[in-house]
């Protein structure tokens, strides 16, 4: 060839290749490269009849891009030079090959021309490259080839064929097409003389537009849609900046305005002007700018600033990636979701939106979403809210339509729920239950886009512990106590019990108990005031009024799980006519007064803790005789009533006493009255407790027989001789001792005169316990002999 120079093209193997390698060439060379094509083996009519995507696959045969790259990826800034103006012509007229032919060899100039894969006589499509006398930069290559485009007929070109960075296939056919390849040795076109061809070539308004294509961006705009009608981060930030605004603060200076021309800027990254055109009153950009990230692209205000600060991003992404996939993206909404004014509005319209549905349930305050939504930490990819504890926790101490609803009662140790919610319209105080949570869970999700129930009970117990309220601390701190004494004879006064310093004890340490309770959970206090006295005098009604509402009656047993949940939330327990005590076993009576604390699950919680008790034991009874055991009843305060006319109303008169009743009561915790009995209080507390014992009708029979005197060799006598001592009928001169030991086995045989066969573990448990319980008899360290007996675990005479 006569007019050959050395060119650089940028091969890669297919369309998506990720490097695309220079190489260095004759002209000649590349016109040789292009002479013969791929053949493949389907026929034209069968490849015209596939999918465009197999299409695509079937012609990618690997290509070439004319020029230098400053990188191994082929982007339109990453060009820094074009040897060869490469034109793709897809609509030629049918039959109108021959006519192109003629039109590029008029033209005086070197070319090569080569069909493509679809071409055929009936709808030609050809390539035409024009190789220049030198190198041409990347904003000199699109107004030369539109030029030369305007020499052949810009009506015949596909309008996108100028892009700096164009990709050209290698040639390729199919098994029945007719294949075009023609070139021409004639002189190299001149880049100078081309650009002066132009008054000023770097004036983009002033370049050859194909027909029609100045539309392409409004078609391009209706397929894209309204940017301000988007969802998620993207609409948001379209909503927020247009394109004006988003030059203006977030990429200044890479564009500048034409003054002369309204709507075109010129990026002043290049070397040409005006080619940056706004369209739709600011949504959208189309630029022509050659070097601009943004070049032969449609974008919003989103994609502008994405691809300007992020697009070198995406070098690494395999061609193809979804936008939304590109590394560009991921940080672009980053950025966005952490813009102030965008995580603003987000949060305001997802708010808003979400509300709708709930109007009839009143909000607690008119704050806007935004002064506390912005706080929320956001997933950059989705613009919602992430799934953390902190998120949920700021939700509900803010959602107007959350806030201030719930709390956690630290008195009943459970969650409250207070007004109405989305998902429960009552406004009646109520507990917190499991359609609660599950409620909370579908708000969440439904409003706010935050699913986990973990992360949603764990800000729960953070936020109602934090408003956690007590009332009955709010109620006694609230009251101011006038002076005047009436606590010590509140039992006296209305329910007619003796006015003794053991009742007056009793009954102010009681309800002094109660208060200290209130003020310090699980304080120690194992004791039972117990009001014995007829029906109808009031005594659960005074209870009842005591407490404040605070007050259960339902106890009926002291073990398991029952009795403890039964207290939660109470203040005043009231053990109603004892049937408790009938039912359960003294050891457990004991255990369960004396627990300072209840195990349960807590509110809102996942692990059993320990929720200290608030409450303090009464008892009332119609009978005298309930307590049962002979040895273990100090915890109880019996307390007679109805023994004298009441001088006061429990009815009438009580409602306007509780308030300075408990107010004394806070005054006596204050200044520390002790919740035990002692001295001569303590004395007649026994007195009491001996005088309501229940008594077995065995009792006396047993502690008669062991104050009788005994043979001194007592020990050696078989049982039936026994018998006979006891039944008189041993004659003779005995010499007669006091007894000084004794086992159950004994007094089973003799004293009650049973069969050593038939008595049981209870017998044996109930004389035990008689002995025991008298102060005369100590129990034996270990085991003794007892005559007939063998040796048995039993009792010692004291020794006094």
């Amino acid at each position: 060839m006569q007019f050959d120079r050395k060119i650089t093209i940028s091969a890669g193997s297919s369309r998506r290749a990720m490097v695309w390698q220079a190489q260095t060439l004759l002209i000649s060379e590349l016109w040789a490269k292009l002479q013969t094509p791929a053949r493949g083996t389907e026929p034209l009519a069968e490849y015209l009849n596939m999918k465009k995507a197999q299409q695509d696959d079937l012609k990618d045969v690997g290509g070439f891009m004319a020029g230098t790259l400053s990188g191994p990826r082929r982007k339109a800034n990453n060009v820094t030079g074009r040897d060869v103006i490469t034109l793709d012509l897809d609509n030629i007229p049918p039959g109108g090959t021959e006519d192109v032919l003629r039109r590029v060899e008029g033209l005086s100039c070197g070319y090569c021309i080569y069909s493509t894969r679809k071409h055929s006589p009936a709808a030609p499509r050809l390539r035409v490259l024009l190789p220049l006398d030198r190198t041409a930069s990347a904003d000199e290559y699109e107004p030369i080839a539109r030029k030369m485009a305007e020499y052949i007929g810009l009506e015949l070109c596909d309008p996108t064929t100028f892009e700096v960075s164009r990709l050209m296939y290698w040639p390729s056919c199919c098994s029945d097409s007719q294949y075009i390849y023609v070139w021409k040795d004639k002189p190299l076109l001149s880049v100078k003389g081309l650009l002066g061809q132009y008054e000023d070539w770097r004036d983009c308004t002033l370049w050859p537009q194909v027909p029609g294509s100045q539309n392409l961006p409004t078609k391009l705009a209706v397929k894209q849609g309204d940017p301000e009608a988007k969802n998620g981060v993207v609409g948001a930030f379209c909503r927020t900046y247009d394109i004006y605004r988003a030059m203006d603060e977030l990429i200044p200076g890479m564009y500048e305005p034409v003054e002369s021309m309204p709507g075109r800027y010129t990026y002043l990254g290049g070397s040409t002007t005006g080619g940056a055109v706004i369209y739709d009153s600011g949504k959208f950009l189309y630029s022509h700018h050659a070097t601009d990230p943004c070049s032969g692209k449609l974008v919003n205000a989103f994609d502008l600033v994405r691809l300007h600060r992020f697009g070198d991003k995406d070098d690494e992404a395999q061609p193809g990636t979804p936008t939304n996939r590109l590394p560009s993206y991921r940080a672009m909404c980053e950025l966005a979701t952490q813009d102030p004014d965008v995580s603003a509005l987000m949060s305001q319209e997802r708010y808003q939106e979400a509300v709708k549905d709930f109007e009839g349930v009143e909000a607690t305050n008119d704050a806007e979403p935004a002064n506390w939504m912005d706080r929320l930490e956001i997933n950059s990819q989705t613009g919602l809210p992430k799934a953390t504890i902190d998120n949920v926790w700021i939700i509900l101490e803010n959602d107007p339509l959350l806030k201030g609803k719930f709390a956690l009662n630290q008195f009943a140790g459970r969650g409250e729920v207070l007004d109405a919610l989305p998902w429960n319209a009552s406004t009646k105080r109520r507990l917190w239950d499991d359609n609660d949570n599950n409620g909370l869970y579908w708000y969440m999700e439904k409003v706010h886009h935050i699913t986990g129930n973990g992360k949603i009970d764990g800000a729960l117990s953070l936020h109602t512990t934090q408003h956690a309220f007590n009332e009955v601390q709010d109620y006694l701190q609230s009251l101011k106590w006038d002076g005047v004494p009436r606590l010590d004879t509140l039992f006296i006064d209305y329910l007619g019990a003796e006015d003794s310093p053991y009742t007056r004890a009793v009954t102010r340490k009681a309800f002094t108990a109660a208060v200290t309770r209130a003020m310090v959970p699980g304080s120690k206090y194992d004791n039972m005031l117990i009001l014995a006295g007829p029906q109808g005098i009031g005594k659960s009604t005074l209870l009842d009024k005591m407490s404040r509402g605070w007050f259960n009656d339902g106890i009926r047993t002291f073990e398991g799980k029952e009795a403890s949940e039964l207290l939660q939330g109470v203040w005043l327990v009231e053990i109603g006519e004892l049937d408790a005590f009938r039912k359960t076993d003294v050891a457990c009576i004991k255990q369960f007064l004396s627990l300072r604390s209840d195990r349960f699950r807590a509110a809102y919680g996942r692990h059993v803790k320990e929720l200290p008790r608030c409450c303090v034991f009464f008892g009332t009874t119609n009978t005298s005789d309930y307590l049962r055991d002979r040895t273990g009843n100090r915890r109880f305060w019996p307390v007679d009533v109805g023994l004298a006319p009441a001088a006061k109303s429990v009815w009438t008169d009580l409602p306007g006493e509780i308030d300075q009743l408990w107010a004394e009561a806070m005054v006596r915790w204050q200044t520390g009255e002790p919740l035990f009995l002692k001295g001569e209080i303590e004395a007649a507390a026994k007195e009491a407790q001996e005088a309501h014992r229940e008594v077995n009708t065995r009792e006396g029979i047993i502690l008669d027989f062991l104050e009788r005197p005994v043979p001194e060799d007592w020990q050696n006598w078989p049982l039936d001789r026994r018998r006979m001592f006891w039944g008189g009928a041993v004659q003779g001169d005995v010499k007669l001792v006091p007894r000084d030991r004794v086992c159950a086995l004994e007094v089973w045989c003799e004293a009650l005169d049973g069969k050593q066969r038939d008595m049981r573990y209870s017998d044996t448990a109930e004389i035990n316990s008689i002995i025991e319980a008298s102060a005369l008899w100590e129990r034996a360290k270990g085991s003794l002999r007892f005559g007939y007996c063998g040796k048995q675990r039993g009792f010692q005479k004291v020794r006094l």
